[in-house]
């Protein structure tokens, strides 16, 4: 499946931010800069996110989590799922104190 798949660096945990969730969210919240963090990846590039930014990246998929708690269709279900498995896996790298880098498809 494609999309940006998410590492603890040094680790093999991973967990895949699916295309089709990633479009969706975009079309949605094209407007919402917050969401920039998340939203601008390039699907095809690196990144790496530090302590600060995963701080961050918590904090979204908190407010991620809460606003697509309303709707019972598809794709908030999605957004609800890949939301509570990120930032468990945020609080996972921020407790071994390590970065989470990502790679697109």
């Amino acid at each position: 499946m494609a999309g940006i798949t998410f590492k603890i660096k040094g680790e093999k945990k991973v967990i895949l931010f699916d295309e089709k969730i990633h479009g969706y969210l975009r079309n949605r919240e094209e407007d919402n800069v917050k969401y920039g963090i998340l939203l601008n990846l390039d699907p095809y590039g690196y990144c790496e996110f530090k302590s600060s930014q995963i701080q961050k990246l918590t904090l979204l998929c908190d407010d991620l989590i809460e606003k697509y708690n309303e709707e019972l269709s598809w794709e908030h279900n999605r957004v609800r799922k890949f939301s509570t498995k990120f930032k468990t896996f945020c609080l996972e790298a921020l407790e071994k104190k390590k970065h989470i880098v990502g790679s697109g498809d």
